[in-house]
């Protein structure tokens, strides 16, 4: 197998709706129309665009080998010796598209050394960057007002409204959220979110959800509000590790919020490059037809989501490949630095690791 150029993964990596029963349609007619039609039509709640996921990795297009599979025969020439020599044989970085038609859960992510947690899980940090708003959509993080710790238990015992408690946040596109461990959420209708995420090498992400909304659902995923039965709630684990008298108002949501840096290294290529957290960084790149530029990422690797547009990556010692909206790929440290050509107009967002040296120059 090649590892000096980009390795396309697969493009439909979708829960099941048995997992994601709160699904929307924005994905498929927005994101994956030019490479999986049937899609434009399909309830899409999340699709996990670059995981190592045990229980659901990324397969390599063309190749009988997962994501997973291949970093661990090949770790230096996918991640690079640096990055091997301090965090292992391990690529940590899960990405997904998500979208509603309804709320999801209000939930919350515990840290990594949760006592409730079982050996195969893990926290899960995470980074929201909004792709698509509708008019009037938004977040929920946090409270509107102070509720005693107390009372919020007695009121999800007996199913109560949260909504006059939960703080909604409107959003526009390139608006970005640093959702770390303790922090309520819940994503609203009418968002398309790139969701970065730190998942522990070999163990799956935990959610706590303490409060679904009221809904019921039947077996295979469907609201049916008469003979459904509700999902699984956590609300002990989650009262644990949430501040309702304390994480309130935009005050809390602006300390979430991060701003992202304009960045115009070659003409035609706009970068929009959002702060690094403790695992991972966030660039988005819009190019113009016809543009060119060289990538580097030192001590690390690539991963990149299409979204728009066509374009090329070629590796210097490798073949070219063409992307197109909704195709992600991973990028080898052997295939760095890398050549990249826009074909119309483009744009795709790349996440680096922490510590992994970014830079854009134009082609000689």
């Amino acid at each position: 197998m090649n590892l000096s150029q980009p390795m396309k993964l697969s493009p439909d990596l979708f829960t099941p709706l048995t997992r994601t029963p709160w699904a929307g349609r924005l994905i498929g007619g927005l994101y994956k129309k030019d490479i999986l039609p049937a899609s434009v039509h399909e309830p899409i709640g999340e699709a996990w665009e670059v995981s190592c996921d045990p229980d659901f990795p990324s397969q390599i297009l063309g190749h009988d080998v997962s994501l997973l599979e291949l970093i661990q025969q090949k770790p230096e020439a996918m991640l690079s010796p640096e990055y091997v020599h301090e965090h292992g044989a391990t690529c940590e970085i899960l990405i997904k598209l998500l979208n509603a038609d309804d709320p999801l859960s209000v939930q919350v992510h515990p840290q990594d050394d949760d006592r409730y947690l079982k050996p195969e899980e893990c926290g899960k940090p995470e980074s929201w960057l909004v792709l698509h708003a509708e008019p009037g959509a938004g977040l929920y993080l946090g409270f509107s007002k102070p509720v005693p710790t107390q009372e919020l238990a007695r009121m999800l015992e007996k199913d109560e409204d949260l909504r006059p408690f939960l703080q909604f946040v409107p959003v526009k596109p390139g608006d970005y959220f640093e959702i770390q461990p303790g922090v309520p959420h819940a994503i609203g209708p009418g968002l398309v979110l790139l969701e970065p995420q730190r998942i522990v090498f070999g163990k799956s992400g935990k959610t706590y959800r303490f409060w679904d909304w009221g809904r019921r659902y039947d077996e295979h995923g469907r609201v049916d509000a008469a003979k459904g039965k509700p999902r699984p709630l956590h609300v002990t684990e989650a009262l644990r590790i949430i501040r309702p008298a304390e994480q309130v108002g935009e005050n809390f949501v602006s300390t979430l919020r991060r701003q992202v840096t304009l960045q115009k290294p070659v003409d035609g290529l706009s970068c929009s490059i959002y702060p690094a957290n403790d695992y991972y960084q966030v660039i988005r790149l819009d190019m113009q037809a016809s543009v060119s530029f060289l990538l580097e990422i030192e001590r690390g690797f690539g991963t990149l989501v299409s979204l728009t547009g066509r374009f090329i990556c070629q590796g210097l010692q490798g073949q070219s490949q063409r992307f197109v909206g909704g195709e992600p790929s991973f990028i080898p440290h052997q295939a760095l630095p890398m050549i990249m050509r826009a074909e119309d107009d483009s744009s795709c967002v790349l996440v680096i690791p922490r510590g992994a040296d970014f830079r854009v120059k134009p082609l000689q």
